[in-house]
This record gives structure tokens, C-alpha cells and sequence, in this order.
């Protein structure tokens, strides 16, 4: 992890960086024991913290779900991405991976938009994603993920 990625607190939810944090030491049981350290919160001194790294979710035409930095570029083709949400990565990741469908068989491990996968015509699978944005985005959420809206 960069030292300047935005990072919260577990436990006061204090918004800071990596670099941000101190140094506090660890007790010590016996004067063998070698030394050590944890980097904790410079507020509250918790060791635990979310990654807040900006990120989106985006699927393709088949329905698969993706997580990363930035959506990719169009293919020559024409074809590409669409955005579906984006947010912090602890909970972009945690809200995309409860609302939409785990693969199974030959796409075990992956998420896919509920609908899509299945739809006869591109234009089935776009009427089965704007249902599943729109209720997606009805959720209200906490945590700084915003649901893309169906054009």
C-alpha cells in the first residue's frame, strides 16, 4: 500500500493517510524478547483500518463483473465496459459482491449481473441491467458507493 492511500479507522473512523499513522511500541514479556512496533492511528491508536482507494465496477456484454482502478478502454470493435458503481475499495468490493450473482460451472468465482447472462438480445441484457441498477441503487449506502443509473 502507498503511504498516501486514504485509509479510515476501524474503530473512530478517522480519515488519514498510511503516513499518517504512528509508531507505537509493543510490551515487551521479557528482556529477550526482541523489540517490535505497530503502526496505529494517530486519534484513537487502532491498528486496524479500510483501504480507501478510489475504485470502480464495471461489466461487459456478457455480464461479468470487474473491480479495479479504472474502467478499460474501448475495443477497437466498439465494444467495451459500462460502469456500474463506483467507491471505496473495502466497500465497493464488499456491496457489489452481496448484490450481485455468483457464477457457477464454468464461471464459479466470478460475479455477474443477475439477467444478463441469460438474456436472448442485447436488448434483454440492457433491460435486465437498468432493473438491477435501479435496484441497487435503491439501497442506501453508508459507506460512499455510488450505483451508476441505466441511460
Amino acid at each position: 500500500m502507498h503511504l498516501h492511500t486514504p485509509i479510515k479507522c476501524t474503530r473512530c473512523r478517522l480519515m488519514h493517510t498510511e503516513a499518517d499513522r504512528i509508531s507505537r511500541p509493543r510490551p515487551r514479556r521479557s528482556t529477550s524478547e526482541i523489540s517490535m512496533s505497530d503502526m496505529v492511528c494517530p486519534r484513537c491508536g487502532c491498528k486496524n483500518y479500510y483501504d480507501c482507494t478510489p475504485q470502480v465496477a464495471w461489466c461487459w456484454a456478457s455480464g461479468l463483473i470487474e473491480i479495479g482502478d479504472a474502467i478499460p478502454a474501448e475495443s477497437p470493435d466498439g465494444g467495451g465496459a459500462i460502469e456500474i458503481a463506483r467507491g471505496p475499495r473495502y466497500a465497493l468490493d464488499a456491496q457489489v459482491g452481496a448484490l450481485a450473482r455468483h457464477g457457477q460451472g464454468a464461471s464459479s468465482g466470478k460475479l455477474l449481473v443477475p439477467g444478463v447472462p441469460e438474456a436472448g438480445t442485447q436488448e434483454a441484457a440492457g433491460d435486465a441491467l437498468a432493473r438491477w441498477l435501479a435496484w441497487c441503487g435503491a439501497r442506501k449506502s453508508r459507506d460512499g458507493v455510488v450505483w451508476a443509473r441505466a441511460a
